[in-house]
Parts: C-alpha cells; sequence; structure tokens
C-alpha cells in the first residue's frame, strides 16, 4: 500500500494543476514584404467544454488567411483592446468536451519591417478566465540571413553562409540562422529557403 501512495498522489496532483494550454511555433526569421506562417497547438483538458485562444500579432503584420485542424467547428473572429490593439479570436465549444486542436495563421510582413518582433496570446477556458499565456516562441527575429546588410536575402547571402559554414569567411551571428551558435549547411539551407520565398 505504501507504494501506491505516491502514484495516487502525482496522479491526482496532475488531475487538479493540468490545464489547457498554447504552444506558438514562428519561423525562425522573416522578409521585409513576405508572408509568415505561425502555427499555435492548443493542449486541452479532458471534459473542457469551451476555449478561447486570443492571439496579438505585432501592429504593422496583416493577418491574411487562417486554417484550424480540428474535428469540429471553431469560430474565428477580431477585437479591440483597450490599448486599440486588434486582437485575433478562436473560439471552440462542444458539450462533449473540446479536443486538442491547431491553428495556422499567414501573415503580411510589412516592406518597412525591421528588428525583431514580439507576438503574445493565451488560451482561456471557463474554469480559468484569466487565461494562460501561449508559450513556445515568442519574439520573430529580423535581420537573420542577411549578412551583407543589403536589406535583403538573396544568393549573395547564401554564398556568404556557406564561405562562413566551410571556414573560408569570420563567423557573423546573422548567418547563424537557427541559433545553435554554429554556422553550417544547415543554416545554408535555411537562407537559401528565404531566399527563394519558401520559409
Amino acid at each position: 500500500m505504501k507504494n501506491i501512495a505516491p502514484f495516487i498522489f502525482l496522479l491526482i496532483s496532475s488531475v487538479c494543476f493540468a490545464s489547457t494550454t498554447g504552444t506558438r511555433t514562428l519561423p525562425p526569421t522573416y522578409v521585409p514584404n513576405g508572408y509568415i506562417s505561425v502555427t499555435i497547438n492548443v493542449n486541452v483538458d479532458p471534459g473542457v467544454s469551451g476555449v478561447i485562444v486570443r492571439e496579438h500579432i505585432p501592429d504593422d503584420f496583416t493577418m491574411i488567411e487562417t486554417s484550424v485542424q480540428a474535428t469540429y467547428q471553431v469560430m474565428a473572429g477580431t477585437e479591440v483592446d483597450n490599448n486599440g490593439n486588434i486582437i485575433y479570436k478562436w473560439v471552440a465549444f462542444s458539450g462533449g468536451g473540446v479536443p486538442s486542436f491547431s491553428i495556422t495563421y499567414r501573415a503580411y510582413v510589412p516592406p518597412m519591417a525591421s528588428g525583431d518582433y514580439e507576438f503574445s496570446g493565451s488560451v482561456m477556458t471557463l474554469d480559468n478566465p484569466e487565461g494562460t499565456q501561449i508559450t513556445g516562441d515568442t519574439i520573430l527575429r529580423g535581420g537573420k540571413g542577411d549578412i551583407n546588410n543589403d536589406g535583403t536575402v538573396d544568393i549573395s547571402d547564401v554564398i556568404l553562409c556557406l564561405r562562413i559554414a566551410i571556414g573560408l569567411n569570420q563567423l557573423n551571428q546573422k548567418a547563424d540562422m537557427n541559433n545553435d551558435n554554429i554556422v553550417d549547411i544547415s543554416d545554408v539551407i535555411l537562407i537559401l529557403r528565404v531566399s527563394i520565398g519558401i520559409l
């Protein structure tokens, strides 16, 4: 019986303290006058009958399309908060409980974009109306890939990244696309994908 007690305590604790959460995935960088794709995975606790996901994207960005992977209907809309910010919302209700789901949206990056941008949002349920902050990626990095600092990521940056990866040029932090503190072929491939518009 003593061996079972810790297991029962852990089981009860996980049920009492579990919460519906969201995790955001952002691309490693962006290109001005381009598009980004963002995914929010929503992990819903069993028995939760209603979920509201709220997302604030940078003010100059424009959300152009959304899709939801779910086994039920999820309604989308917008609201304006007290500071005048546009908040994008997705609402899911089901009497039998809302299963976990994911949201993917595309956003247009303005031509004059530069630097880093912050994304924020929350997941709310009836038993947690204050909401839980969406975790995962919150900062969309700028400047990555533009190794020669000409304002665009193109084939010249791919060549420079390749030269850094094989040791012909000195390390440049803008070439470290995946933020692993080394520049190798994976960074070359990421810059190539940005330069041809598929990332």
